[in-house]
């Protein structure tokens, strides 16, 4: 079962410059490597689940990235790998609060740009940002959802989001 709960932005983002820390000991610090999802926007619901991007150069860079980080004790899944991407989770099991997943992807691949894309416009229009965040806690209110099921019903939500995402930084980098 979900459980959203209102999560400590700043905490959160101290959390994240510790893990960040301790990843680059394992993948370099001249990787990118960005903290997304809603624990990286302010008053918002979530999970308090810490998402992290790490942005490999090319394949080569992800294929050494992902070793790397089974190596370390993360738990790639192999139903998300592609090509250009990778979940990796802190923990085997049902992952929850305090817990960090990692989104490994290949930079400048339409799927890297949509998790930096999505913070930014999120960061940038608060409005948007409670709309999500009371999405979730609707998708709750339905009844007692499983993870999977929740997040079926979240992804639909979060498709158009990330389209007004897309035309968002659109319109940026059109004014610049």
């Amino acid at each position: 079962m979900v459980k959203l709960i209102n999560q400590d932005y700043l905490a959160n983002k101290k959390r994240f410059l510790e893990v960040e820390k301790w990843l680059k000991q394992i993948v370099g610090d001249q990787v990118e490597i960005e903290h997304v999802g809603s624990t990286a926007i302010p008053d918002i619901k979530g999970k308090n689940i810490i998402d992290i991007l790490i942005g490999a150069k090319n394949r080569e860079q992800f294929e050494k990235f992902a070793q790397s980080l089974t190596e370390s004790g993360y738990f790639g899944s192999e139903k998300s790998k592609t090509d250009i991407y990778q979940f990796f989770a802190s923990r085997q099991e049902e992952t929850g609060d305090g817990d960090v997943h990692i989104h490994l992807v290949v930079v400048g691949t339409e799927r890297h740009d949509e998790f930096l894309i999505l913070r930014d416009f999120l960061l940038a229009n608060e409005n948007e940002a409670k709309q999500y965040s009371q999405h979730k806690d609707e998708i709750l209110a339905l009844g007692q959802i499983d993870r999977k099921t929740y997040r079926e019903i979240k992804s639909k939500y979060v498709s158009a989001l990330i389209q007004r995402a897309k035309d968002w930084h659109k319109k940026q980098k059109e004014c610049v």
